[in-house]
Order: C-alpha cells, then structure tokens, then sequence
C-alpha cells in the first residue's frame, strides 16, 4: 500500500507536578515504557470526545492512546516524551510533553490522534532524559480501513498559499479545491499543524453535496521567522477522505515590519494655538494599514481628539496636529499607533509633554521730551516694552493716561503692538498742547486679548505764562449774569406798576353783600374823581387839602367841611367835582 507524510491532529490535556532533578544516563535504565501491545487505543467521537464503541479503524477517524511509564529508581526523573510517526523513512515528531516522573512512581501518558489515514501507520513513543543523548522507545502499527465516503481533490492536491511573502504575524490563507465523489452529502475542513511549535490551525467546515465541489481554506500565521514546514489534510467527521488530499508544506516567514512614531517639532503660542508635527516610519515591506490615535490630557484627565486610520509605504511619513485654541491647562499630547491585521514589535506611545504659552509684557525706562516741558509744548513719552516670556504676545493697543482721573490723552488706536519672544523696543506716545501745570503722574498701559502691562511716569511742566492784568473770572460768563439780572428786574418792576396802579371799586354795592370790613372802609374813605383824567380814588374821609391823582400826576383839593347842624340828619362832606 502506497504511503504518504500523513497529517496528525493531536490533542493532549495532562496535569504536570514536578521538582526540578538532575537525569543522567544511568536513570534512563531505570525507566520502562509499557509494552505497545497493551497499550489501550480507543475510537472517539470527535464531537464528543467520547469513546464511540468501534474496535476497528477506519479512515478519518479519531482515537485516544494510553500509554503508562514507570520509574523503578529511588529518585525523580526529569525528562520528556514524543509520539512520532515513521512516512517516507523519516521519523516525524507528532506530539511531545515535558513530563516528570516520581520515584517508584507509574505514570500515564495520553494523546489524541487523528484523523487517521487509510493504510497501514507506524508510530513510536519515545523517552529521553535531560542531561542524556540516549532514549528509549517503544513502536507499534495500526491498520486503518477505507470509509464508504470518498472526497478526493477536484483539481491539483496540493494546497494554494496567499498573502506572500509573509512576515511575522501577517495572516496567510490555505486553500485547496475538493470534490464529493460519493453517494451522501459531508463536511470537510482543512486543518494545518506547525511541526515546530505543535500549533493546529482548523477552518470552518464546508458541507459538500454528491457530485460537487467547493474550495476549502484556513487561515493561519506565525510568531517566528524562517523556513517553515508544517502538514496539511483534509478532515472529515464521516472520513472517507482521499489520501491525495493531505501532504507538507513549506514556507518561507520574514521578520516582522517595524512602526515607529517620533517627534519632529511642537510649538504652542497664545497668537498661533498649538501646532505638533510627527513621524511615522515602516520598515521595508508591503504597505501596511495602521490606527492612529491622539489624545490629550488635563490634569490626568485623557480626551480623545482624533482616530484615524493610513495606509503606510516603507519609509517615513510626515504627520501634523493642529489645536487652534488649545487650554492653558493642558499638560501632554499622546499619539499612540496600532497595525491593523498585522502584528509588529511593541510601539511605545508617542507622549510629548507641553508648557503653555505665557508672554510676560514689561515696561520700563518711560522719559519724557522736552526734558523742560511748557505749558502748551508737545509732550513726547518714550519707553521700552519687552517680552521676557516664552510665547509671542497677541497684537495690542498701547495708551497713555492721567493716573488721578484715568484721563487718557493718547492711544495707538488702529496701530496694534505685538512684543516676540526676547524681543525689546521703543514705544512713543505724543500728546500736543499740554495744559497740566507742575507734576502730572501718567500711565503707559499694554493691553491684548490675554495680557495687560503698565508703566509709570512723573511729568514736569512749568506754570502757564503771565499775560498781565487779568481779572479774576470770566468775562463772558459775568456779563451774562449781569444782562440777565437786568431782564428779571424790569419785568418785575412792570408787574408792581400794574399791582399799584389799579383803584378799587367805589360804587355802591348791596348792603346785604357788603362784609364788615367794607363797610367800615365806607364810614372811613370818601370817593373822589380826578378831574384830569377821572380816575376815582378813595380818600380817608376826614382828609381835608390837596392828593395827587397816581394816575396822570395831577393834584386836586378835596374835604372842604360844612357847618353840622344838631338834630337834623348826619353830617355830610361835600364832594366835589362827584360825577
């Protein structure tokens, strides 16, 4: 019967309890591997890893294997066991266990293998010692039986690689075309083992129907570099799988790319926000996919700012953040990169400590000219503004102000300022026509959106000039005052000629409307008509000589007395020139 370099799934699940001891060849013939004709070999169920009850092995099926080891030595056994299969006349290594074994201790050693292959295998178990060249071994052959079921290769067997060249990490897939050529549908997968490492890779099972076929495939990588021989198969739980569809591989693995991220500049200022510019490299090697997030933080509190993801070339790539109007209390940016269904090296985060911009405005060394200021001269301030921060200042406006009353006498107005970093310059502020006498104390103010700076400075002027005789107020303002004084008298002068010159009322009234008063004033006054203008005054009736009309001027006599004559009526004065 023809043979092929079979695949060997193998799943082995043992308790290690050891203390280290030192092996030599002298204690390897004290180790006895029980005989391979008892060793116990069940048939199990692949689902349920449950012994299945058959006693024969058919092609595609799984079994256990027991074997028991014993030291007869009085001392602990450090060493290691191997299950090797013999294809081709070479010895190939299918499972292996370190394993430690007590003095007069029997120990049982269990694998799981499969899916077998049609045909006749011989298998060896196999001791060797630590600190020791020599082993010691048993073999044994088991026969396995065709499965009705047959799945054989709908195109060439051997099995199709993509993804090379492929370095460390990087997911490659296998695949191969198979056909059903039986009467009853099954699934198959397609299973890889890394001799070196004992790593099984399974796809997914694919149902095949009679008479079709379908491509089958896995993925799988690896952690190490180098030339790499691992075994295929196509696996059935129902066997009957061809041998064609089964054989070695070998590829050939690249170290792993390298990603490395670094900081070319940063630069933080109040006018221009926070700028950062980074790197990122790629060693050689295919274009690789790559996450980058940045992240800042604020008294140890992280926010996320951007995550994106580049595709990057071999080489470097140049990368930019800008923050147009960052916190004054941030602390760091993080720029962290991770590759995107790929594996490289460890990459440390990218963590760049920032300081935040602080510009620091003086002013100093304010003198004024003219040296000798007089009263209406032209008054130049002069003084040196600097910035001893660590950032550029924002466009400002500079003033010049009284100190006792805030009175400002000059501003830059349009003409902004802006003081750099270790920059020092002049600064001027004119103010024509001074009109302080003796010391005036001003202020030389710095003011931008986030910074404000003063100075100081005494000004000397001499006394306004004397210009002779000067009388102590306004002129204007006193003649107005006179000509309004002048107006309010002549208008209250009119109203008491008016008051004065009207007469009261000298006919007769009604006696029942006259009050007490009035007719007292008829016992007490006479009426009396000028005889210029006919004015009627009242004159106190016992008035005898010559009144005066307020009128017109004009003087009359009035009260000439007449004889009273006793029991007759009352007396009477006459008047005269009586309409």
């Amino acid at each position: 019967m023809k043979h092929t370099v079979s695949y060997i799934i193998l799943l082995s699940f043992i308790l290690i309890f050891s203390n280290s001891a030192s092996a030599n060849d002298s204690q390897l013939s004290e180790m006895e591997i029980q005989d391979s004709s008892d060793w116990e070999i069940l048939v199990i169920d692949q689902s349920t890893s449950l012994p299945n009850g058959n006693e024969t092995f058919s092609d595609g099926d799984y079994v256990r294997i027991s074997v028991q080891v014993s030291n007869t030595g009085n001392q602990e056994i450090n060493g290691s066991w191997k299950l090797k299969l013999f294809s081709e006349g070479v010895w190939h290594p299918l499972a292996g266990q370190n394993e430690t074994w007590g003095a007069n201790e029997n120990q049982l050693s269990e694998m799981t293998l499969g899916p077998l292959i049609e045909g006749v295998m011989k298998l060896k178990f196999e001791i060797s010692l630590e600190n020791s060249t020599s082993n010691i071994s048993e073999t044994m052959e088991i026969t396995v039986s065709p499965n009705p079921i047959l799945f054989t290769s709908a195109g060439d067997a051997i099995i199709a690689i993509t993804g090379e060249p492929a370095y460390i990490g990087d997911i490659l897939t296998a695949s191969i075309l198979v056909g059903n050529g039986g009467d009853s549908e099954g699934s198959v997968m397609l299973t890889l083992y890394d001799i070196d490492s004992m790593i099984l890779f399974s796809g997914e099972p694919v149902l095949i129907t009679p008479g079709s076929s379908r491509e089958i495939s896995v993925d799988f990588n690896f952690s190490s570099y180098g030339e790499k021989w691992f075994q295929w198969k196509i696996n059935s739980d129902l066997g009957g799988v061809s041998p064609d569809l089964s054989g070695n591989h070998t590829i050939t693995i690249l170290p792993q790319q390298d990603v490395r991220v670094g900081l070319s500049s940063s630069d933080w200022s109040v006018s221009n926000g926070l700028s950062i510019d980074y790197w990122i490299s790629l060693s050689d090697g295919p274009e690789r996919n790559v996450q980058v997030s940045i992240s800042e933080f604020e008294s140890g509190i992280s926010k996320e700012l951007q995550k994106f993801t580049i595709t990057l070339s071999q080489g470097v790539r140049q990368l930019n953040i800008q923050i147009t109007d960052p916190s004054p209390g941030l602390d760091r940016i993080e720029i962290s990169v991770d590759p995107l269904s790929w594996h490289s090296k460890q990459i440390p985060d990218l963590d760049i400590q920032l300081i935040s911009p602080q510009p620091i405005i003086e002013i100093s060394s304010c003198v004024q000219s003219p040296e000798v200021l007089e009263f209406s001269d032209t008054l130049i301030i002069t003084c040196t503004i600097s910035n001893t921060g660590n950032s550029d200042s924002l466009p400002g406006h500079v003033s010049l102000s009284r100190v006792s009353d805030g009175y400002i006498f000059s501003d830059s107005g349009l003409s902004m300022i802006q003081v750099n970093v270790g920059e020092e310059k002049p600064i001027s502020l004119t103010v024509p026509n001074w009109q302080d006498e003796g010391t005036t104390a001003l202020q030389v103010k710095f003011s931008s959106a986030i910074s404000a700076s003063s100075g100081s400075i005494a000004v000397q002027a001499n006394q306004r000039p004397s210009d002779g005789f000067e009388i102590p107020f306004d002129p204007t303002a006193a003649l107005l005052g006179a000509v309004s004084g002048l107006v309010l008298m002549m208008i209250l002068l009119a109203f008491w000629r008016v008051a004065t010159e009207r007469t009261p009322d000298t006919e007769k009234k009604n006696l029942d409307s006259t009050s007490r008063i009035e007719k007292r004033r008829e016992r007490d006054n006479i009426e009396a008509s000028c005889p210029t203008c006919s004015q009627r005054l009242s004159i106190p009736g016992d008035h005898v000589g010559r009144v005066r009309c307020p009128a017109c001027s004009n003087s009359f006599e009035v009260g000439v007395r007449k004889e009273i004559k006793i029991g007759s009526d009352p007396p009477a004065i006459e008047r005269r020139n009586r309409k």
